[in-house]
């Protein structure tokens, strides 16, 4: 996904559901947009100089749609997973050494 492409989505959405309250349509229809629409979060990300040396952490917001809440949790898992597996590699050559 694009970075702006989050922000375009959201304007999209919130357009989307001004004209559904424009036009007068059902509370049913409205909440299906407002289903939609993300959660608006605060993040951190680090800042580096020209040379590549950290300048600090820079606040940004990100947007998370409900769709892709799912994804997260499974992410985490199997990081943890990959670094399980890496500790048990390289303890198993530890001790064959």
């Amino acid at each position: 996904m694009q970075p702006d492409a989050k922000e375009e989505r959201v304007m999209l959405l919130e357009a989307w559901k001004a004209f559904e309250e424009s036009v007068g349509s059902s509370e049913e229809v409205l909440a299906k947009v407002e289903k939609k629409l993300p959660r608006r979060v605060k993040r951190k990300r680090p800042i580096y100089t020209e040379d590549g040396t950290p300048a600090g952490q820079e606040e940004y917001y990100d947007y998370i749609f409900p769709e892709e809440q799912g994804a997260v949790p499974n992410l985490k898992i199997l990081e943890a997973a990959h670094r399980w597996k890496k500790q048990k590699l390289e303890q198993e050559g530890g001790e064959g050494e």
